[in-house]
């Protein structure tokens, strides 16, 4: 098992708050990001979650249905022990919580040095049960759509709240 002191990740709740709302990152790449985030939660499995009885043995680390929403690259990430929505946004800014298939779900400031920063959705799946990869994949797709509409909705509401006003 991996020294659990090695893992590096950073869980922020002031995701809309402080100075680090305030700054932009640079854009990468959707595929490049997708393919980011696979190996980064390749490394966490391997390091972290490897033989843990809350991991599911017979799933892997995917990366579900990237998209661009509005700004912001946006995908659904699977893991042996959790599906998260990921979103990227370019100014860090996101609500507190969206509303993902009518439930407010709390959005989590993450950041991670192969990834940076990033917002975490955990979604209502868990896949302890979870029988095969095709299974938890479509499952997992299942929460695309809701995923992204919530997305794209928080990102009109900045965006209109930044906008300057015509006077």
């Amino acid at each position: 098992m991996a020294n659990k002191g090695t893992f590096v990740l950073k869980i922020h709740r002031d995701v809309v708050r402080g100075a680090a709302a305030d700054q932009t990152v640079p854009m990468r790449g959707l595929e490049q990001i997708a393919a980011d985030v696979r190996l980064a939660f390749e490394r966490v499995h391997r390091e972290q979650f490897l033989g843990d009885r809350l991991a599911n043995p017979r799933l892997g680390v995917d990366v579900i249905d990237p998209a661009v929403v509005e700004d912001t690259p946006t995908m659904v990430l699977l893991t042996p022990w959790t599906v998260n929505g990921l979103a990227f946004p370019p100014d860090n800014r996101l609500q507190e919580s969206l509303e993902i298939a009518g439930r407010r779900r709390p959005v989590f400031r993450v950041e991670m040095p192969e990834l940076g920063a990033f917002c975490s959705v955990n979604l209502p799946l868990e896949p302890a049960n979870l029988r095969s990869m095709a299974q938890a994949r479509g499952l997992a797709r299942s929460w695309v759509t809701y995923f992204r509409d919530a997305v794209g909705g928080a990102r009109r509401a900045t965006a209109a709240a930044t906008a300057p006003r015509e006077d």
